[in-house]
């Protein structure tokens, strides 16, 4: 047997390499063509977010109170005067709401004599000008059945309210007598009054509300008269709730009350026009200077 010479021993080794790399390249493409198709990826699943929860509603404030909503508090409180019931629960609730009163005056027209009636007008002819004025009623709070208020409260400041059946804004509309007014109706000893807690004894005299205008005469109406504009917020618990009503003489008797409130200023308007002729914060109508 004839020795394999080293030359054909590279040569063997050489083609067995070839033939293993020529098997295992062939094995990896016929691998490669009948492998399957790899899956595709699988999405994530979404976890679906929760619903944001919905805006808080924004709650409106109670409407202002106008004449007409000042007298149903009113009767409510009648009627619980009248039957020895508390004030009811919805009266109660009333304080701090606010409230724009109007009170027409002069509707029987000019007064004559000294500017001491509660509220009054008279018109000059000769010089074109128009005066209105307003006295403010001073009450004892115990009168009213309040005997402990804040500091330094030491009555009630206010005005009897004229028709307090009539929700009407304005003077009726019927026509003057053609005298003149002498004693004229809206502060005299009434059913209904609205007033203000204030520092000054009920003994002091109250500061007049005094305007004075150049007009035309046919700039307002007689008939018509004027309006004392109050606004401001029902009064608070420490004057013992918004309305106060007593039957002080005796169970027979219609129950006289007061609305009590924090004013924020008086005002008098044209009835004819709606135009403001004076206004007075609450501040300057204190004591008379």
């Amino acid at each position: 047997m004839q020795e394999p010479t080293p030359h054909s021993s590279r040569l063997a080794m050489a083609g067995g390499l070839a033939a293993v790399l020529l098997v295992g390249g062939g094995g990896f493409l016929i691998g490669r063509a009948t492998a399957p198709e790899p899956a595709p990826p699988v999405a994530a699943a979404l976890t679906p977010q929760g619903e944001a929860p919905p805006a808080p509603t924004a709650i409106a404030p109670p409407p202002t109170l106008d004449r007409a909503g000042l007298l149903d508090l009113v009767a409510d409180a009648i009627d619980a005067a009248s039957a020895s019931r508390p004030l009811p629960e919805a009266v109660q609730a009333a304080a701090g709401r606010r409230f724009d009163l109007m009170l027409p005056f002069g509707c029987e027209g000019p007064v004559e004599g000294e500017r001491t009636a509660p509220f009054g007008w008279r018109y000059d002819e000769a010089k074109s000008t128009l005066r209105v004025w307003i006295n403010p009623v001073r009450w004892e709070r115990a009168l009213w059945g309040i005997t402990k208020t804040g500091e330094g409260k030491a009555a009630f400041e206010g005005f009897w309210i004229a028709r307090p059946w009539s929700t009407a804004p304005e003077c009726p509309a019927t026509p003057l007598s053609g005298g003149i007014n002498t004693d004229p109706s809206g502060q005299a000893q009434g059913e209904l009054a609205i007033a203000r807690l204030i520092g000054d004894d009920a003994g002091k005299s109250a500061r007049r509300l005094d305007i004075v205008k150049r007009m035309a005469p046919d700039d307002f109406d007689a008939v018509r008269g004027f309006a004392l504009r109050i606004t401001g917020r029902l009064q608070s618990a420490e004057a013992g709730g918004p309305v106060r009503c007593f039957q002080r003489a005796g169970l027979h008797e219609r129950p006289q009350c007061m609305i009590i409130g924090d004013f924020a200023d008086l005002r008098v308007e044209n009835s004819k026009t709606g135009d403001l002729l004076g206004v007075w914060p609450v501040s300057e109508t204190n004591q008379r200077e």
